[in-house]
């Protein structure tokens, strides 16, 4: 079996959007990082506040290190928040994308309190990884292998563990509406054939769900160019669905990058109904917290290069 080499980015790269909540633009920086060290969002837009004190340890401040431990909020969106309480919110999209990526270090300097939206997919993110490059380091990859069967509930919700030999996700959803319904859909994600629908579907929401979001504070930058709305079985947005399972499709998405903050790709078989962050997060901090139901292993070569993706 080959092995492969943890991973950076060969360059530099930007770009911003409107952050899905705050409503705010923000902007993303990824710039390559060393071996080990992982995924790291740097608040940058703090360092010309003066809100930091000692200019030396800035940059220790305003860093939050990928840590299911460290997720301090899940409601419609993944949150980090490091020990000096510095936040940096919706990372999910993000985190995906590298994932699918096969990104293991990169340092991603984040001008704003929310990762940008773009077009409520991971499709962006990916066009920047690409555009970037993805180069390997002299380093050993390693992953997380499930060993043993897990399920974790919430009522009719739950996320399964399972042992196998690649990372497969079966996932289903049901809402209400019926433009949505029950929606189902099983990947192979050790292959690219499957990846492109993936990265491109789109985060959604219900009509009537609106406006008690933004009265909450939640939602404020979102529109019809980043969430598909639907309201009693009609889609609101003129361009249509990218796939006729865009709503599961984005919930797996998001699955994906939920997990990929215990940092490290996961070999196992997860199924999952009715998923959200919240339980995402709880079978994350699981597979972090070394129960003895997961165990790293030196990560096999997938059978497609997934840095080939564009």
């Amino acid at each position: 079996m080959r092995v492969i080499e943890q991973t950076t980015l060969a360059r530099p790269v930007a770009a911003g959007s409107i952050g899905l909540h705050t409503g705010q633009e923000t902007k993303v920086i990824l710039r390559p990082a060393k071996a080990n060290q992982g995924v790291v969002f740097r608040r940058i837009d703090l360092l010309d506040k003066g809100l930091l004190g000692d200019e030396a340890k800035s940059y220790e401040k305003i860093s939050i290190n990928v840590d299911p431990r460290l997720v301090s909020d899940t409601r419609l969106g993944t949150t980090l928040t490091n020990k000096t309480g510095i936040s940096i919110a919706t990372v999910e999209h993000l985190m995906a994308a590298l994932s699918i990526c096969g990104v293991d270090n990169v340092l991603i300097d984040v001008m704003g309190p929310e990762i940008p939206i773009f077009d409520g997919s991971s499709a962006r993110f990916v066009q920047l990884i690409h555009q970037a490059g993805v180069t390997p380091l002299d380093a050993v990859r390693y992953a997380m292998k499930v060993t043993q069967q897990q399920i974790i509930d919430d009522g009719d919700r739950f996320i399964a563990i399972e042992p196998a030999e690649a990372f497969i996700l079966e996932i289903a959803i049901d809402f209400d509406d019926p433009a949505i319904n029950r929606q189902a859909v099983c990947l192979r994600l050790d292959s690219s054939s499957e990846i492109e629908r993936l990265v491109q579907a789109r985060t959604f929401c219900l009509l009537k769900d609106v406006e008690p979001m933004r009265s909450a504070g939640y939602g404020r930058g979102g529109s019809l160019e980043n969430s598909l709305v639907v309201d009693e079985g009609r889609l609101l947005n003129d361009t249509g669905l990218r796939d006729p399972l865009e709503f599961v499709l984005h919930k797996a998405l998001d699955l994906i990058g939920d997990l990929y903050l215990i940092g490290a790709p996961l070999i196992g078989h997860v199924r999952a109904h009715k998923p959200g962050h919240d339980l995402n997060m709880r079978l994350a901090t699981l597979l972090k917290s070394d129960q003895g139901f997961a165990e790293p292993i030196v990560a096999p070569a997938p059978e497609d290069d997934l840095r080939l993706f564009a």
